[in-house]
């Protein structure tokens, strides 16, 4: 809002812009991995998508033109709303008897890092504000946070071992 100069409306109607990617992101991304029938990959795609996007604040400095900004913005929503592919991931991986606790386990994951983003980011900004008054290199440092969540998210997905779906189409059939 104020490395931007924007009003306080303003900013709200621009943050709006993630959400609207991730009302496009989940049904696409559930419906690319359909076709593909496999979960993994596109997974991997959108969370190496939402790190560029995290890792471009670091780029620019913490502070992308804002064209640039909306851009981000939506990318990011659209990974978060991909995320739905990993209760899909934890269904085709685990017994159904498991897959509520694993989903439960999944779901704790995203919120915790919902929840410790912020915290780490804002302490991070104040640090800055308090000791240079220097709020872009606050910005710059506080980015690096989401990016470390997302290199962390990258590595799950890649540690997932997916069973290919098409194999569980026979077993059923056969």
């Amino acid at each position: 809002m104020n490395v931007y100069e924007m009003t306080r409306s303003d900013a709200s109607q621009l943050i709006m812009i993630g959400p609207i990617g991730a009302l496009i992101g989940a049904p696409l991304a559930s419906w690319i991995s359909s076709r593909l029938e496999t979960i993994k990959r596109p997974y991997i795609v959108v969370h190496i998508i939402v790190l560029l996007g995290w890792f471009s604040f670091l780029l620019c400095n913490g502070h992308p033109s804002f064209f640039f900004l909306i851009i981000i913005f939506f990318i990011i929503g659209f990974g978060y709303g991909a995320s739905a592919l990993t209760f899909a991931a934890v269904r085709q991986s685990f017994k159904l008897e498991e897959s509520g606790i694993v989903s439960g386990i999944a779901n704790t994951g995203g919120f915790l890092s919902a929840v410790l983003l912020p915290i780490i980011f804002g302490y991070i900004l104040d640090h800055f504000q308090s000791t240079s008054g220097n709020l872009v290199d606050g910005y710059y440092y506080g980015f690096i946070t989401p990016v470390i969540f997302s290199i962390v998210g990258l590595i799950g997905v890649i540690l997932f071992k997916e069973k290919r779906q098409s194999l569980n189409k026979n077993n059923k059939q056969g």
